[in-house]
């Protein structure tokens, strides 16, 4: 980085960069088509009643795009590499409520009519609003959320998988992989701020991990009734997101012990977080040394 230049540009620049990246990669490994690249033969209509209802839930979520990408744009349009990534994100997430939406039809759990009428439910109601009022902040938040909703349609697949539906495995493969692909830009972006602007963005990773929510908690109707549920099946739930969700994010991020503390954790617990994060470094280093010398 050129001393001269301010924290401001250099971050603007790897995040142009970044965006640029994401999407060659997309264009070239990971665009795919409702119609072609799903799996629709495979639907299965004895899928439970519960999976349908978690479908439904997931596409619920999505069905606030509007509200995701014109707030979050205003807040960032200035970025072009935040800006253009949004773009991309917003193109990609439409593809996901679409598909949710067109198993629940294909499958009969739900009929057009059901589906139009809850979708209609939710536009003409209230809207979502941003959780956090700093640039830096939501960029935290995206990255918690996107990584928490690829573990949502993961799980799920291997439900779909259990229950023998094909359609909903292939499509939550490819909504999945999309989720991974957003989760892996924001903790980039999430990572230049850490080397940039250190002590700022562990404050602000406390405080989002502090007041961190789904999208859409208190505008879905059923919301924590719901969650339950999904809790109960083994898809998603408040200790999955501290294992799965919370603990990796800020061991990935290579925040310190003393770090980790200051985010919020107690001390047993963030002694566990630096000593995987230790052992994983430990066997990284022995297979380094086994191509080596082996």
């Amino acid at each position: 980085m050129s001393a001269g230049r301010s924290v401001a540009s250099q971050i603007e620049d790897i995040f142009h960069d970044n965006c640029l990246r994401f999407f060659q990669n997309a264009e070239a490994k990971r665009r795919w088509s409702i119609e072609r690249d799903i799996n629709w033969n495979g639907v299965n209509p004895e899928s439970s009643e519960l999976t349908a209802l978690i479908v439904q839930f997931f596409s619920a979520v999505e069905m606030y795009l509007p509200d995701y990408t014109a707030k979050m744009m205003q807040m960032i349009r200035h970025s072009r590499g935040r800006a253009w990534f949004h773009m991309n994100w917003g193109y990609e997430e439409s593809k996901h409520s679409i598909v949710l939406e067109d198993w629940l039809i294909r499958s009969g759990k739900r009929t057009v009519e059901q589906v139009r009428a809850f979708e209609n439910t939710l536009l003409t109601g209230e809207q979502w609003e941003l959780p956090f009022d700093h640039p830096r902040q939501m960029l935290i938040y995206t990255m918690i959320q996107e990584l928490a909703t690829g573990l949502n349609y993961t799980n799920l697949r291997r439900r779909a998988q259990d229950e023998g539906d094909m359609a909903l495995s292939s499509l939550l493969r490819w909504v999945a992989a999309d989720e991974s692909a957003h989760y892996n830009f924001y903790r980039k972006g999430v990572k230049v701020y850490l080397q940039l602007e250190p002590e700022e963005t562990i404050a602000d990773i406390k405080y989002v991990f502090d007041n961190f929510a789904m999208p859409a908690r208190t505008l879905i109707p059923g919301f924590d009734e719901c969650s339950k549920a999904i809790d109960a099946a083994g898809i998603y739930g408040p200790r999955m997101f501290l294992q799965r969700v919370r603990h990796p994010i800020l061991e990935d991020l290579g925040i310190t012990r003393q770090q980790l503390k200051t985010v919020g954790l107690n001390e047993k617990e963030a002694d566990i977080i630096a000593d995987h994060a230790d052992y994983r470094a430990d066997l990284a280093r022995l297979a380094i040394y086994r191509r080596s010398y082996f």
